[in-house]
């Protein structure tokens, strides 16, 4: 799938830091190529590959290939504690607790997903 995924934390309604050296530290063993200038990498996983850039407090995922990275990333936002933003799909969250931390309009429409394949569910449902 070629389109894009936002990843961030929230606190109180607002854009919260961090998270990104644990996603870094779960995607490292899977980066096949790199650009650190405009924080891409290149990540196979499974059966599959996925975009990323990837800074300090948040992340950006596209051309998802295959089913398993999106286990990957799952892990990651868990791990992260971030939330998960597919354009033109529900706000999805991998805790409970952020729920109460989104902001005015993400919280409308909101999905709890465990796993890669709930995450696709989501996606795939509109």
């Amino acid at each position: 799938m070629s389109f894009d995924v936002y990843f961030q934390r929230f606190k109180d309604g607002d854009k919260a830091s961090g998270g990104g050296e644990i996603v870094r530290q779960i995607l490292q063993p899977f980066i096949v190529r790199e650009n650190p200038e405009q924080n891409f990498a290149l990540v196979e996983y499974g059966d599959g590959s996925v975009d990323v850039y990837l800074d300090g407090d948040s992340m950006l995922a596209n051309h998802v290939g295959g089913e398993r990275p999106w286990d990957l990333l799952v892990e990651g936002a868990r791990a992260a504690g971030w939330v998960i933003l597919p354009v033109g799909s529900p706000t999805c969250i991998t805790e409970e607790a952020q729920r109460f931390h989104l902001p005015e309009g993400l919280d409308q429409d909101v999905s709890f997903v465990r796993t890669g394949e709930e995450l696709l569910q989501v996606i795939r449902s509109l």
